[in-house]
């Protein structure tokens, strides 16, 4: 199954052999398969049986409609039936590109492959994948979550335990409030920052801010990964509060690698394939293309420390222009691609219809 990798893992998805959809695969919800609320409303799929449950994630948890007409999800050659298909507003967490969100079903019985460097997912119902050249890591696989023990070094301070694989979080390292607490994160020295977030993750949490730090490291087996700033939302909810896991690690650790999970075995197999890059210049604010139900890219994130902050962008702006382009003639790559630009230019509607031009340099953070 080949994939499309923006900081999360999109794979091309057909539902009830009609529907094309992109969506986004995330190890922390196995055996789910959930569509996006515009998504559906855009679409021509009409369900028929409509129901309603609670959902968790990130951000706590929340009610949600669901479909109960049974639904055949087709991603490659892997073929999946599912009763029910919860409605997600994943656009509202991710962006525009995402449709639905899956988690691969029947994981605990056969070892699957996420091969970020040449970017497919191939799960193995009949033979056995090549695991030479791999460190293998053993795993616990509880209520269909992937943990491993991993040490994150912060200040100097070893914060050692078992962590849950996510490949539905773009980020690094993420602690619950739960290791805020064990581990006194808010008394380790050394330079922080504070971000806003909305919307972090699905649940009922509208709002979230978190504390943003530099690790000295990270160790993952045999592997050191450096590099990597971590983040921390002392009052977490849903997935981060406390957990029988010290916290998340998203795919800002995992695409330095291939990984061939066995679930069955209790196993996880690691390949180093990519070197670690410093940080570089940021922004400290981050959008969410929202083009397909308004005038362009609406801004999500703000680091309190960022020029942007002190330029007066909000969470909530509408930015229509960067750098004297219409966001709406920027290709997915090219969006993605203005993360490295040495400067934006912007051109922004704030939620109450006012106007502001903003010129923003990128800046080291750390």
């Amino acid at each position: 199954m080949p994939f499309v990798y923006h900081g999360h893992i999109y794979l091309q998805t057909i539902i009830n052999d009609k529907l094309h959809v992109n969506t986004l695969f995330d190890t922390g919800a196995a055996n789910i398969f959930g569509i996006d609320s515009v998504a559906l409303a855009q679409s021509f799929w009409h369900p028929q049986k409509v129901g309603k449950a609670r959902a968790g994630g990130a951000a706590g948890s929340t009610m949600v409609r669901v479909i109960a007409d049974g639904t055949k999800v087709q991603m490659g050659n892997v073929v999946q039936q599912y009763q029910i298909v919860p409605i997600f507003k994943l656009r509202d967490i991710v962006s525009r590109h995402v449709d639905g969100i899956w988690g691969i079903k029947d994981i605990s019985k056969y070892p699957l492959e996420i091969n970020f460097e040449k970017q497919y997912l191939k799960q193995y119902t009949s033979t056995k994948p090549n695991t030479e050249g791999y460190q293998q890591l053993p795993i616990k696989y509880e209520n269909n979550r992937i943990m491993l023990q991993a040490e994150v070094q912060l200040g100097g301070k070893k914060i050692r335990g078992w962590y849950l694989m996510d490949t539905g979080s773009g980020g690094s390292v993420t602690f619950t409030s739960g290791a805020v607490t064990e581990f006194a994160l808010d008394k380790i020295e050394g330079k922080r920052y504070l971000a806003d977030m909305a919307q972090p993750g699905i649940g009922d949490k509208a709002m979230e801010t978190s504390v943003e730090m530099m690790s000295d490291h990270i160790l993952i087996g045999g592997d050191t990964i450096r590099y990597t700033d971590i983040s921390y939302v002392p009052e977490g909810v849903g997935a981060m509060s406390d957990r029988p896991y010290l916290g998340i690690i998203g795919n800002d650790v995992w695409d330095r690698f291939n990984i061939i999970i066995d679930a069955q075995n209790l196993k996880l197999y690691l390949r180093r394939h990519k070197a670690d890059d410093p940080i570089g210049k940021r922004y400290g604010y981050g959008w969410r293309n929202r083009t397909d139900i308004c005038r362009g890219w609406v801004v999500y994130y703000m680091n309190h420390s960022s020029e942007a902050h002190e330029a007066g962008v909000e969470i909530g702006d509408t930015i229509t222009t960067i750098n004297g382009r219409d966001v709406k003639d920027y290709t997915w790559d090219e969006e993605e691609a203005l993360h490295k630009a040495p400067r934006h230019e912007l051109d922004i509607v704030t939620p109450q219809g006012q106007q502001k031009h903003v010129i923003l340099d990128a800046k080291e953070y750390w």
